[in-house]
């Protein structure tokens, strides 16, 4: 009866390691879900940052201008923080009235810092003003 035992024993402590490593090598392959992210600004120039969960960034800027300078434009995009350049970026006319601009990112790396960022040059020369979004870590 005792050799019994111990045979038992053993073999539930196999078991036991068997599913500890193979929750061990799951969990290795599993990739961490991104932080972070979101909307910022005034109604009028409002960013936002998202992770589309496909392995993309969405990014928007939703701009109410009112009656703008014809030489007006907005430099959007995406600016990577932790390897501090530009994932993507975009120079557009300032429209009057409602604008939404929209970029989709389609390689962001795993660990970065990322933020939507407008520069809304008013009168198309150095007179500009910023707005971010808050950061999604990736």
């Amino acid at each position: 009866m005792r050799a019994l035992r111990i045979k038992r024993g053993a073999a539930l402590a196999l078991a036991t390691a068997a599913l500890a490593a193979t929750a061990a090598v799951s969990a290795a392959g599993t990739a961490a879900a991104s932080s972070g992210g979101g909307c910022a600004g005034p109604t009028w120039k409002n960013v936002c940052i998202a992770d589309h969960n496909n392995g993309t960034i969405g990014a928007d800027a939703y701009l109410n201008l009112g009656n703008v300078n014809p030489n007006c434009y907005v430099e959007f995009g995406v600016f990577d923080k932790t390897s501090w350049a530009f994932a993507t970026r975009q120079s557009v006319s300032c429209r009057n009235g409602y604008q939404h601009l929209g970029i989709v990112l389609s390689n962001p790396a795993s660990g970065h810092d990322y933020v939507t960022f407008t520069k809304i040059h008013w009168t198309g020369g150095p007179d500009l003003e910023t707005t971010d979004s808050p950061v999604l870590t990736y």
